[in-house]
């Protein structure tokens, strides 16, 4: 049932817009990035503290800063994905650069008895990353593109077509002859039924994405410590959306047509530019010298997105190198509330180890695009996604002049009926004289995803398998 209303979603929105559940998703779902000290310890952060990162998970860690500090962190990022498509296997690869976090923290020490300080934090944490880089090919004897295409015009009137702005992919397909009215007889056409120029029983299927682009938090955090028992601290963050997608959907033939058309190539470009707005609080509790506990909630952040989305369909012939496309840019303004986040917390210590670990709580069925006109997309949103856990656990251990540290998490799968959970593995080791320390972090996260091609119902979902590899590097100043 999840994949019926999935497929059936991913064909609606090539004939409407790009907004989908899957652009839903991708908005509310966070990576395992910021400092190298949150990332090499797997983020459970959440009754540690100390970290300007954490201030994006549990800001009651805030209040933990005895010194004011500074922190910057480049990442760089090598990405891998491997695609699984009948007999073909294709391995693709992606790198960049980025800014994992840039923050500044400053304490303000009180004269009281009870709270021993006051700490503002401002700055930035890198919450997801999206470049990426998928190359499928494979060769389909069942479906194609231009099954998808009859199916959606069949019922259009010629009229409808020839007549309109190009502004859906029934008129783009006419346009670029891909299909054709179908002939009763040698003077009749049935008006409304079509055929496609481009029938074989062979065909080969190429895609390629990219993407890049990112979600950066903006953050500004207020908090303090009560009698060094009780820590409390709120953060509002700001988070932007930049993300760029360009896909190339093409199909070829190696026999002859009746019109000589040999090739197609169906294209996607999509701009998101957005910007949100949500309220963390949290608290942290020390319950012995060697023993804390934090919990935190998140609410849900209300984004307001612009998306830039245009396609085209070209089409190439046999003897010659003309070709027919017809594109449509499509600007657009929606809403999108993602989910409200929970999570609990605990650590401790004993001679010089760390350990940690913490449990949050997501639930993605609760993701809304709060716009009109996309009762469809919240209806698919609320039937094929699920509440879900994540679990961080962590370690540290002081070897002087070092501190040497490993973590692990699991996400799980937002989907009801597929795992696409995934793990990441995390090392690291720093050095910190107390004026300055430096960090270095390398994460090792894998999980797995599909590709549906054209998104019709029929054709078997393409497993893409991800591995990717970040190295961390933080340098920090107190003052």
């Amino acid at each position: 049932m999840k994949y019926q209303l999935l497929f059936a979603a991913l064909a609606i929105s090539i004939t409407i817009n790009a907004q989908n559940e899957i652009d839903a998703l991708r908005y509310s779902t966070q990576n395992l990035l910021g400092t190298a000290r949150y990332t090499s310890m797997a983020g459970a952060f959440g009754s540690l503290g100390g970290d300007f990162s954490a201030l994006s998970s549990n800001p009651a860690g805030i209040g933990m800063y005895q010194f004011s500090e500074f922190t910057f962190t480049p990442t760089l990022n090598l990405n891998s994905t491997n695609s699984y498509y009948n007999t073909s296997h294709i391995k693709s690869y992606q790198q960049g650069m980025s800014v994992g976090n840039l923050g500044f923290v400053f304490s303000m020490p009180k004269n009281n008895a009870d709270w021993k300080r006051i700490n503002i934090g401002i700055g930035w944490n890198l919450l997801a990353n999206y470049d990426n880089n998928i190359k499928i090919e494979g060769t389909n004897y069942e479906r194609s593109f231009d099954d998808i295409v009859l199916e959606i015009t069949t019922g259009t009137l010629i009229g409808e077509l020839t007549n309109g702005d190009g502004n859906n992919i029934s008129q783009m397909a006419w346009n670029t002859y891909l299909i054709d009215p179908l002939y009763i007889n040698d003077t009749t056409i049935s008006d409304g039924e079509y055929t496609s120029n481009f029938l074989s029983e062979e065909k080969i299927q190429k895609k390629v994405y990219k993407s890049i682009g990112g979600m950066n938090e903006f953050i500004f955090s207020l908090g303090g410590s009560f009698k060094e028992k009780l820590y409390l601290g709120g953060t509002i963050g700001i988070p932007t959306i930049n993300y760029y997608e360009n896909s190339e959907y093409l199909e070829s033939i190696r026999n002859d047509t009746s019109i000589n058309l040999q090739r197609m190539l169906y294209t996607e470009e999509i701009s998101v530019y957005g910007t949100g707005l949500n309220l963390k609080i949290g608290a942290i509790y020390r319950l012995t010298e060697t023993i804390k506990i934090g919990g935190s909630i998140h609410t849900p952040t209300f984004f307001s997105i612009e998306e830039d989305y245009s396609t085209s369909i070209t089409t190439f012939f046999k003897d010659s190198t003309l070709n027919y496309s017809l594109g449509r840019l499509n600007p657009f303004m929606y809403d999108l509330i993602t989910p409200l986040k929970a999570s609990i917390s605990g650590s401790t210590i004993f001679n010089n180890i760390i350990l940690s670990g913490e449990y949050e709580y997501i639930d993605y069925s609760t993701i809304e695009y709060f716009t009109s006109d996309f009762e469809r997309e919240n209806i698919t949103i609320a039937n094929i996604y699920q509440s879900t856990e994540n679990i961080k656990l962590a370690a540290e251990i002081s070897i002087k002049p070092f501190v040497l540290r490993a973590g692990y998490s699991k996400y799980g799968s937002a989907f009801k009926e597929t795992d696409f959970s995934r793990e990441n593995f995390s090392y690291g080791i720093g050095v910190n004289n107390g004026r300055y320390f430096f960090d270095l972090a390398y994460i090792l996260s894998q999980g797995k995803n599909q590709d549906l091609l054209y998104g019709i119902q029929e054709t078997n979902p393409i497993v893409l398998v991800n591995t990717n590899h970040n190295l961390i590097f933080t340098l920090g100043f107190r003052y």
